[in-house]
């Protein structure tokens, strides 16, 4: 990850890494996923902070201290469970800067500004976990590259620094003068060491990098007593190179035999290791290769134990086909030919399109097998009996071949640049893609935004997760594995995208918003969905509470606040206004249904936060009062009496969606 403008992140943590301990960045990123680096500048500052509120994370780790990191936690807008990693060894408090380095650190613990505290390092890990909870030890991994064979030198690499004076450095070297025929590789050593070198007569070239240093040599040494840091030895002996260390409790007891000293001040003890550990370097590697994969696990498990939740691994799925394009057809003859002329006209490579007509009566199908026979490379056809729309998209998920799959109703047209406009991104393994959409009427069109713009200089993501038309498929590309690996499908009724959707957009790590209206939606007079409602926006809110609690290791959110912006103007707008022209006849039976099915959920809303400052808001003492008395009525299951009263009076207020998002101004 970096902090890339053009993406929207969801993740549960983000680790920031400074510029002081970059070194370790490649690491970090491995091991996390979810890694920036910040630089040590006002610019930066300011670039970090707007980064942080515009996405959605709930942690906040940072290695190491710098004097930014207080002044970026005073410029977030939302709030964060803040952690920090110290990855000096308990021995490197020697160091004056070291030491108030982490003084700092240990404030913020102690002042309960962090929540927990982690150590690469055991024995500091041990010290401080006598003092206090929330502290882990945790070991960072490397990527493990394939050693290929070399024609390996006599040369030796040293791999301690001769700036830190618990290195073992100038005695690694008087051990390599005792072993014949050898030559020693070296990176940014000092003038001692040069003297050091002329003085005792040893061979040695100068290396541009560390890298450089261990690759091609006989063996590396990286002996020190106070660091227990592995990455350097595991990068060493994963290119295939021994590496000699000191008493490092990383190691098991295979490897302690073959590569580890007792002391390093015994330089004969250094030279025998070096002369003899070519001999077995076969059985040293079969040895470590068993330890690598332990160690593997080890770091994960020790990460994932100090985030609390799980890592996942960026997929990057290999298909020949980019992106499936399903279309659900149910009698639009209408305006099929036109929505399948926008498709066609907006593919680019690497596509398929996939049209399933759901059992329709009218002229569809010769519509259908006219483009096919044209197209017959890229459009499949599936013919069924009429089940609804649901399961249409439950086929569509079943029988797509391509990564993602972008869903274009029938009645509805794409631009055509509908593709063309996102492909770096999809190439790029992007999660999901999301576009606003123009809305068109029999009377007139207008922009509908896939994000609200009340969140236009906060959290994006919130913004795109709880405007109105959140859960439309249409208006997304959305990775086929997402809904493969929560084995979501739609239910098979009306909303079925609320009912799968919202869950998409709550596990996608990574979302592109592109904010142009490349999808037509069109919304016409009779509309079955526009005139019907009540018990399907009942059952379908009941099933999205059932996935709340399914779902929960995936969820990245303020639950009550989730449940405002999305159950509140429905449960407003479907349910409760239903219940002033509903028949009297139905009005107890529906009111019963209701009750029955939501009563948790409805109460769990109107005592909600969100709700309450709606209501504070409401620019009408008499309107305020009405809809806290109807809720009353409902909590007390007395709401049937109350409804009818009102519908005698005719003197009730509805809350419209305009009110919940925007409140009410106007009297």
């Amino acid at each position: 990850m970096n902090n890339n403008k053009e993406i929207i992140y969801n993740q549960k943590y983000l680790v920031i890494v400074p510029a002081m301990s970059e070194e370790l960045y490649e690491s970090f990123q491995y091991s996390f996923n979810n890694t920036v680096l910040m630089k040590n500048n006002p610019d930066e500052l300011e670039k970090m902070a707007n980064f942080i509120n515009r996405n959605n994370f709930n942690q906040l780790i940072f290695v190491d201290y710098q004097m930014e990191y207080v002044q970026l936690l005073d410029r977030l807008n939302t709030e964060h469970e803040i952690k920090f990693i110290f990855t000096k060894a308990l021995g490197n408090l020697s160091d004056p800067f070291i030491y108030n380095t982490f003084k700092e650190i240990y404030k913020l613990y102690t002042d309960k500004v962090i929540s927990s505290i982690a150590f690469l390092d055991n024995g500091f890990y041990q010290t401080l976990a006598k003092k206090g909870d929330n502290v882990y030890f945790i070991c960072l991994d490397i990527l493990r590259k394939q050693s290929k064979k070399s024609n390996l030198s006599n040369s030796i690499g040293i791999l301690n620094s001769d700036n830190i004076k618990t290195h073992s450095y100038y005695n690694e070297l008087s051990a390599i003068k005792l072993v014949d025929n050898t030559s020693v590789k070296l990176h940014k050593f000092n003038k001692t060491t040069k003297r050091f070198l002329k003085l005792f007569n040893i061979k040695y070239k100068k290396c541009s990098s560390l890298e450089d240093t261990m690759k091609n040599n006989l063996v590396n040494l990286y002996i020190n007593f106070t660091e227990n840091n592995p990455l350097i030895f595991l990068e060493s002996m994963d290119l295939g190179i021994p590496c000699i260390v000191g008493n490092n409790e990383f190691l098991n007891d295979d490897l302690r035999k073959y590569l580890m000293v007792k002391s390093d001040d015994d330089i004969n003890e250094i030279a025998t290791k070096i002369a003899t550990i070519s001999e077995s370097s076969s059985e040293i590697f079969k040895k470590y290769d068993l330890f690598r994969k332990q160690y593997s696990k080890k770091s994960k498990e020790s990460i994932e134990q100090f985030l609390n939740c799980s890592i996942v691994l960026d997929k990057n799925e290999n298909k020949d086909i980019l992106v499936t394009i399903v279309v659900p057809v149910y009698n639009t003859e209408k305006y099929l030919e036109a929505s399948l002329k926008s498709i066609i006209n907006a593919v680019i490579d690497n596509m398929e399109i996939l049209i399933i007509n759901d059992g329709s009566t009218d002229n569809s199908e010769r519509i259908i097998l006219k483009y096919q026979k044209r197209y017959p490379q890229l459009i499949r056809y599936i013919k069924q009996e009429n089940h609804g729309l649901g399961n249409v998209r439950n086929v569509g998920l079943k029988e797509a071949r391509g990564k993602y799959i972008a869903s274009i109703d029938s009645d509805d047209t794409i631009d055509s640049r509908f593709f063309t406009e996102c492909m770096d991104y999809l190439n790029d393994n992007i999660d999901v893609v999301v576009y606003d959409w123009e809305t068109i009427t029999d009377h007139e069109s207008y922009l509908t935004s896939a994000i609200d713009y009340i969140f236009n200089e906060g959290n994006l993501y919130e913004g795109l997760l709880y405007t109105t038309i959140m859960p439309s498929t249409c208006n997304k590309i959305i990775k086929k594995s997402l809904y493969d690996d929560l084995d979501l499908k739609f239910i098979e009724d009306k909303y079925e995208d609320l009912s799968a959707n919202p869950f998409i957009l709550m596990s996608a790590k990574t979302i592109k918003y592109i904010s142009k209206p490349y999808y037509k939606y069109y919304t016409r007079t009779n509309s079955l969905m526009r005139s019907s409602a009540g018990y399907s926006m009942i059952d379908v809110i009941k099933t999205v509470e059932e996935r709340l609690q399914k779902y929960n290791n995936y969820l990245n959110i303020d639950i009550d606040k989730f449940k405002y912006y999305t159950y509140s103007w429905r449960i407003e707008e479907f349910i409760f206004n239903q219940l002033y022209t509903i028949d009297e006849k139905e009005l107890v039976s529906f009111i019963d249904y209701m009750t029955t099915n939501l009563y948790d959920t409805i109460v769990s809303v109107f005592d909600s936060k969100y709700y309450n400052d709606m209501l504070d808001k409401l620019s009408s003492d008499k309107n305020k009062k009405y809809i806290q008395n109807r809720n009353k009525a409902f909590k007390e299951k007395k709401l049937a009496d109350f409804i009818k009263k009102i519908r005698k009076k005719k003197d009730y207020y509805i809350l419209t969606p305009v009110i919940i998002y925007y409140g009410d101004n106007n009297g």
